[in-house]
């Protein structure tokens, strides 16, 4: 029996786990609401991390800090100039993938890693090189042809 993403987010609606966000106003794509099952979940989850990573260790500490900060606090971290995803389309079949995700599977099938490689932090053009020098496939229709790579960050502007 086949399932799909539409009966799993069924099965977890009618369970109290998890439901589309703000679904009975019509609903906001990519968001969830935790039902009363799911909210248990989660806390568990958080809990259990808490325990290995913070708890059972000398060197860390827990904060709890809004998500909303000065600009300059995330440009510190890395996460303007470097919390981004390598994106690159076919142009047969329009398809978006991730450079670094298709050379990952490539690499699992036996192939060498490319010299320098860092995942998604790899030099795009490194990546478009070896895409192409490998003659790695698009995973849909099997095409070679594909866009060149873009950098989508990851952040999103917000305003208060």
């Amino acid at each position: 029996m086949t399932k799909n993403m539409k009966d799993i987010v069924n099965l977890c609606a009618n369970r109290g786990f998890v439901y589309p966000g703000s679904e009975i106003y019509g609903g906001l794509a990519n968001s969830w609401d935790c039902g009363p099952y799911g909210s248990l979940l989660k806390d568990n989850i958080r809990n259990l991390w808490k325990k290995e990573f913070i708890q059972k260790r000398t060197d860390t500490m827990m904060i709890d800090c809004s998500l909303i900060m000065n600009p300059k606090v995330w440009e510190a971290s890395g996460h303007v100039g470097g919390f981004s995803d390598p994106l690159m389309d076919c142009k047969e079949c329009r398809a978006r993938w991730r450079a670094d995700k298709i050379i990952d599977a490539h690499i699992l099938t036996g192939a060498e890693e490319p010299e320098n490689y860092a995942g998604d932090k790899t030099d795009s053009k490194i990546l478009e090189e070896y895409i192409k020098n490998e003659k790695i496939a698009c995973p849909d229709c099997k095409a070679t042809n594909f866009t060149e790579i873009r950098r989508f960050n990851l952040m999103l502007k917000t305003y208060l």
